[in-house]
């Protein structure tokens, strides 16, 4: 018995000596390092993330894709900090992942790219969440009403951010959601807190790449998966539930946004994707949930006096000019070279100038 105990005693050891010579070596290496979500309560409504830190971002066991970000004095990614009580009128970007834009030097994204453009005539703030679907933007845009008060708003909307913008489809802490309220729909949050195993998690480069760059669990996941036909990174499927949801969603989405930014439908421009990968083989995208989705949206919000670029002519004519793609060759999100082409298409639309 005492000999049985040695063993595993010697085991055991080993093992851990391993990890940690793995730990160590990790941290030569960049490894993803996380940007530490931050509690989600009444006192703090709105999804960002540690303040005043600069990280190592990083995906893939390669680090194949590898960026260093700022989260600033708000905790958002963009390298400027935000002040409520500047004179310059304001323009904000309010978005998921592809305004969050962990992948792309920030001088590179479109809001940075704005922000150099329009430097002395206009401030540029962006509040990127990755996950976040319309329901969340419309409580992005309250608070940066209120925190801020811009005079223009720009959101960007891609595939998934309609049918997720309801609980009965998606439920991720720190969010907000439509849920049912009679023949209504209304806004609630989903609070959240980092539990203590996610505060450790992110202080050990071992777990954080397994999770993040390796994506362990999602790679488990998919092995058991049916395949599915994607269309704008989503499900390209036209279940007439899913379509008929997220219809009722992307119209309270519009009936509620004009309050909730604390503007006329005319200063605010919502910016839709293109369908790739259509984008790169037809002017006309297939039929599909997210050609359908984003077809009401903008037939929607240009009735009720929004307005809306489309980027699928944009990137279309860009890239019969000059063949480049939009999005990394392991990742769906803009490269800077998609950031470039949506800031083009911003500035050929116009900016009005801020009110006198």
């Amino acid at each position: 018995m005492r000999t049985f105990f040695k063993n595993a005693l010697t085991v055991f050891g080993s093992v851990l000596f391993t990890l940690l010579l793995i730990e160590v070596a990790l941290r030569f290496l960049p490894v993803n390092e996380g940007l530490w979500a931050q509690p989600i309560n009444e006192a703090a409504p709105v999804m960002h993330f540690a303040p005043n830190r600069t990280s190592t971002w990083s995906r893939f066991a390669d680090f194949s894709m590898v960026n260093t970000v700022h989260s600033n004095n708000y905790g958002f990614l963009n390298d400027q900090d935000y002040d409520p009580q500047a004179s310059l009128p304001l323009i904000a970007f309010i978005g998921d992942s592809y305004v969050e834009a962990v992948m792309v030097p920030y001088a590179q994204t479109v809001h940075g790219r704005l922000a150099q453009e329009l430097d002395g005539l206009w401030r540029v703030y962006s509040f990127g969440v990755s996950g976040a679907p319309l329901s969340q933007y419309l409580a992005m845009a309250r608070f940066v009403r209120d925190e801020f008060g811009p005079e223009r708003l720009y959101i960007i909307v891609i595939g998934n951010d309609f049918d997720e913008s309801l609980l009965k489809y998606k439920d991720s802490p720190g969010h907000h959601y439509f849920e049912e309220n009679g023949e209504s729909l209304r806004l609630v949050r989903k609070d959240y807190s980092p539990s203590l195993p996610i505060r450790t998690a992110r202080n050990l480069r071992l777990v954080m790449y397994l999770m993040t760059n390796v994506q362990i669990t999602h790679t488990l996941s998919t092995l058991t998966a049916p395949a599915v036909r994607l269309q704008g990174n989503t499900d390209a499927s036209t279940d007439y539930e899913r379509i008929k949801d997220s219809i009722r969603a992307t119209d309270a989405f519009l009936d509620m946004l004009p309050q909730a930014a604390g503007l006329d439908p005319g200063n605010i421009c919502l910016i839709v994707d293109a369908v790739r990968p259509e984008v790169y083989t037809a002017e006309t995208p297939s039929d599909g949930y997210f050609t359908r989705m984003r077809e009401h949206l903008l037939v929607s919000a240009r009735a009720m006096g929004f307005q809306t670029i489309d980027l699928h002519p944009v990137f279309r004519r860009e890239y019969l000019q000059d063949g480049l793609p939009f999005e990394y060759p392991r990742d769906g999100h803009w490269s800077g070279h998609g950031h470039a082409a949506c800031a083009r298409a911003i500035l050929e639309h116009g900016i009005a100038p801020p009110a006198p």
